[in-house]
């Protein structure tokens, strides 16, 4: 099957997309904003169900809906006594519940609303891949262009207030990248599973890296490793390419958890190893 063109187009969209959500998860995890994903995909879902009930270019108009709601969820979090996760909770109910009232009006899209959800490779055109290398493309350029505001607003925000830093604009950058990055993931992870994407590649290499430096460099790693291994699977499964994506960033998770737990129950003494 990896002669099949569909399969050749969801690795390449597979591979810029993990590349795009780990360098993203850097900035979304250490700002422990984790939430935001799942606030903006169900943004999303509510997007595109407004796309496809006016039947107006689905993905467009869910990309303008959920630049709204990246800026509308870092706004409310920044100008009001709400915090983040139930800023990012209103978000989400609003697009789920929006997303769902519009498509019982509709009696259905007539669409493959699985593949939309959950991700297929079949949903995979030349056009998105495009699409996702100018995200990425533009993205990288951005973070390259902001990188020391960006680091120094994620580690110590108060200080880099202080210092005259506009926090502001970088916490929207993030978000609304963020937002974007989840639009052309769709084909591929799907709209309910990409903030998963946003999260486990930096989480993963927090457990074995010793620096910053090495969580910029191993969570790209795994964040392509996730991605390929689970196209992989979904292909010899027949399964859904995002849900088994997904499948497996979370049991990369789990067996880098077991490995820095062994290492941390085992301590070099004079006498040996004594157990901590």
């Amino acid at each position: 099957m990896m002669a099949e063109g569909f399969v050749q187009r969801a690795f390449i969209i597979g591979i810029v997309i993990g590349l795009l959500s780990s360098i993203l998860s850097l900035f979304i995890v250490l700002k422990r904003i984790s939430l935001i994903g799942d606030g903006l995909a169900h943004t999303a879902f509510g997007g595109l169900a407004l796309g496809y009930y006016i039947n107006i270019l689905p993905l467009w108009v869910a990309a303008g809906v959920v630049i709204l709601g990246s800026i509308g969820i870092t706004k409310t979090t920044r100008s009001s006594k709400i915090s983040s996760d139930a800023a990012v909770a209103i978000f989400l109910q609003l697009g789920l519940a929006s997303g769902i009232v519009l498509l019982s009006l509709s009696r259905g899209f007539g669409i493959n609303l699985e593949s939309l959800l959950f991700g297929s490779m079949l949903l995979v055109s030349p056009d998105q891949i495009f699409y996702a290398v100018l995200v990425l493309g533009v993205t990288l350029a951005l973070i390259l262009a902001f990188a020391k505001e960006l680091v120094y607003s994620t580690f110590d925000e108060t200080q880099a207030k202080a210092s005259g830093l506009s926090t502001w604009f970088f916490d929207y950058l993030i978000s609304v990248l963020a937002g974007i990055a989840i639009i052309v993931s769709i084909p591929i992870v799907g709209v309910l599973l990409i903030s998963a994407l946003l999260v486990l590649p930096t989480l993963t290499s927090a457990q074995i890296s010793n620096s910053f430096r090495q969580t910029v460099i191993l969570s790209p790693v795994f964040g392509l490793l996730s991605v390929i291994l689970g196209l992989i699977a979904s292909i010899i499964l027949d399964t859904a390419s995002g849900a088994t994506i997904v499948l497996v960033g979370l049991a990369i998770f789990l067996i880098t958890l077991l490995v820095k737990r062994t290492q941390r129950t085992r301590l070099p003494s004079k006498f040996g190893y004594v157990r901590t």
